[in-house]
């Protein structure tokens, strides 16, 4: 049986480069540590430095130091280490040269060649905090070096100064600093261990990533090499190897989303739903809509003449508001005077300007209250001088959350929940929600008047429509205080809702609250509205993906919506009826994507994608040829850490010769359990997980159908 390994640089990779987090990368780390796969960490990091990653990680196995200079094996974990020699608790394969040879090469050439450079040992521990971005303690390990000497040019970097290096019988490389070492590389060192856990368990399969130079010769060792994308979206054009994966979101979030697609076997499926997403990256989304030229912003029409304001704040809410505040960094830097977001929990990402706050979603918590209120503080400071960029996405409906007077958090949060247990539309939710709200229907466009407010938004509701997306905070609302009284008629919870939020609607449908913004309203000739990425741009790439893997593909629809069985039962009859008219042997990939409704009548755990799945296993049971992943887009589905699920024809009979009951745990709404099972007892992934994705513009259903023989 194949052993998988997995290889990693740290800083820039599985370690952001600002917070040195490996956050963002947990869902993925879980999985390793679950499939019981060693993780090795290969870095420029000194021994010291290197055990306190591996004791936040967990970490137990073998690790690489100082650009492969040394490999420190646990005693006992290999039963033949015979090139090692004993060091503590530890056996050590040294391969590169001692420091002091490298420091007294280092100084000579220096003096020689009156080169302005300086490496760690001439720097204090405080220098190289600054130097950094460590703290005190971590910086003091970075300095007790064994191979290398990381060094800095005052200047440009001098080539002949890299050249005296290599005609003096030593190396160098590059990361984030320069480093003098010997002979040795990371590649050495990677092909090493791969050796010695070929011993062990016999055919090895290994998994690297990194992101700069002194990564290439790792990435060139191992099977499947990953070049992991720079907080900037940039990549290190340095690096190639065959097979190079490219991932598309940077840092620990991109290891994440690299290490969890590897480790998945869903096949072609998974390849297209990747694209889909590359498609609707909300960086690349701002960037293609957004630019600035002669000191003007442009976007979507819009031109701001950027020197005309005193002061430039960006606010948003969103799944995606992080990635798209990172694009905003990047295109406006410093002229940023303020700046913050709120974010899903888990989808905080390295910026350096534009603050973020973290809440709860679907059902809104009180640290996205408290972002909210601070949010519309910012928006009520602004005036004509002040131009206000607003990132909106999906999830910004219960993450920005501001209660109208007279009603309570709690109050939305049980309001929510009724309406989305009884199978509330989002339009309809959004209905309620946003006359329940200060901020929601176009009132964040008011609080911000008379600021000139730009709003990128990424779409994630069916037709595109502004006054829907994250409730319309920037949009004039169609809807009225009689709309939101009639879904609640709908699904008769007028006697279930909290008595502030009857009195608060009535108070509405008898005119003593003021309605939401309107067309023709003022702070609307100040408020424009771009939409930068959709579910439609998702489903081209992914059929275009499809296509060039062979597969004819056809996009069904972009509006899938309603009951989440309804739907199950409409994607098993076009499979069926798609089978028929195909010849033999051919190959197809059917597309669809929206928004499905789940009533909750369980007590279980799941998402509509994975509760889509499910029913979708049972409609098609039996039927040969026939494949499904449903997942979302955001990479989470429902409270649970699943994306969606991937299930053919044969699921259902699988699980039912395990004994377990399908039509038990769909009435139970307890899809999360039943993949949880298969998985284990079927030693497979019907699951699939991608952590967040940076991105969210709805669902989407892949079905790869093969006319049997």
């Amino acid at each position: 049986m194949t052993k998988t390994i997995i290889i990693t640089d740290l800083d820039g990779t599985l370690l952001d480069a600002v917070r040195y987090s490996f956050e963002p990368a947990l869902p993925a780390l879980n999985l390793v540590r679950a499939s019981d796969i060693p993780l090795i960490l290969c870095s420029s990091k000194t021994r010291a430095e290197m055990e306190v990653v591996r004791g936040q990680l967990g970490n137990e196995h073998p690790f690489i130091v100082e650009n492969g200079g040394g490999i420190f094996i646990p005693q006992g974990y290999f039963a033949d280490t015979a090139d090692a020699v004993d060091c503590g608790d530890y056996r050590l394969i040294s391969l590169g040269t001692p420091y002091a040879e490298i420091r007294r090469i280092f100084v000579r050439l220096r003096d020689e060649l009156r080169v302005r450079a300086r490496g760690f040992g001439d720097m204090t521990a405080d220098e190289v905090a600054a130097l950094t971005g460590l703290g005190a303690e971590d910086a003091r390990r970075a300095r007790q070096r064994d191979f290398d000497e990381p060094f800095v040019f005052d200047g440009a970097p001098d080539a002949g100064f890299l050249r005296a290096i290599e005609q003096a019988g030593l190396s160098w490389t590059e990361g984030r600093l320069f480093h003098i070492m010997g002979r040795h590389d990371k590649g050495r060192a990677v092909n090493l261990l791969k050796a010695l856990y070929a011993k062990r368990y016999g055919v090895v399969a290994s998994i690297g990533l990194g992101d700069s130079l002194n990564d290439l010769q790792m990435l060139q060792a191992v099977d499947k090499p990953v070049r992991v994308m720079h907080d900037d979206g940039s990549r290190d054009a340095r690096i190639s190897a065959p097979g190079l994966i490219e991932t598309q979101l940077p840092g620990p979030a991109g290891w994440n989303e690299a290490v969890l697609r590897l480790l998945s076997c869903d096949g072609p499926l998974r390849e297209i739903f990747d694209a889909a997403l590359a498609a609707v990256d909300p960086y690349r989304a701002v960037l293609s809509f957004a630019r600035v030229e002669n000191g003007c912003l442009l976007a979507g029409g819009n031109s701001y003449e950027l020197d005309v304001f005193e002061r430039i704040v960006v606010v948003g809410a969103g799944k995606a508001a992080a990635r798209m505040a990172q694009a905003v960094e990047t295109l406006l830097g410093a002229r940023i005077s303020a700046g913050l977001i709120v974010v899903k929990e888990g989808h905080k990402l390295p910026l350096k300007i534009v603050e973020q706050v973290e809440g709860a979603h679907p059902v809104p918590d009180e640290a996205g209250a408290e972002g909210a209120r601070r949010l519309l503080d910012m928006m009520r400071a602004a005036d004509e001088k002040t131009l206000v960029l607003c990132l909106i996405s999906g999830g910004g409906s219960a993450l920005l959350v501001a209660p109208a007077e007279g009603v309570t958090l709690q109050d939305k949060q049980q309001t929510t929940e009724l309406l989305m247990k009884a199978g509330a539309g989002i339009g309809e939710l959004n209905a309620v929600r946003k006359h329940l709200s200060a901020v929601k229907g176009g009132r964040l466009a008011q609080a911000a008047y008379p600021a000139q407010l730009l709003a990128l938004l990424l779409s994630d509701v069916i037709g595109d429509r502004l006054d829907v997306i994250a409730s319309g905070p920037t949009a004039p609302d169609g809807s009225t205080f009689g709309d939101a009284q009639a879904v609640i008629a709908k699904y008769r919870l007028e006697e279930k809702l909290p008595p502030r939020v009857v009195a608060h609607l009535q108070k509405g449908m008898d005119g003593l609250i003021a309605e939401t913004v309107k067309e023709g309203d003022r702070c609307l000739e100040c408020t424009r509205n771009v939409i930068v990425g959709a579910l439609g741009l998702a489903l081209e790439a992914a059929a275009e993906r499809a296509k060039q893997s062979g597969l004819p593909a056809q996009i069904l629809t972009a509006e899938l919506q309603g009951d989440v069985r309804a739907a199950a039962r409409f994607l098993a009859q076009t499979a069926r009826d798609t089978l028929a008219g195909m010849r033999p042997g051919e190959r197809r990939c059917l597309i669809s994507g929206g928004e499905t409704t789940v009533v909750v009548t369980g007590n279980g755990k799941g998402g509509r994608n994975q509760e889509l799945a499910l029913a979708f296993a049972l409609e098609i049971e039996g039927q040969e040829g026939v494949a499904l992943l449903s997942a979302g887009t955001d990479g989470s589905d429902g409270p649970t850490d699943a994306a969606g699920a991937l299930v053919d024809g044969r699921t259902a009979a699988l699980a039912r010769s395990l004994g377990i009951d399908l039509a038990g745990y769909l009435e139970g709404n307890d899809s999360y359990a039943f993949f949880r099972a298969c998985d284990t007892r079927l030693k497979r992934r019907s699951h699939l997980f991608t952590g967040p994705t940076g991105t969210n513009v709805m669902d989407m259903q892949l079905l790869l159908l093969e006319r049997q023989e």
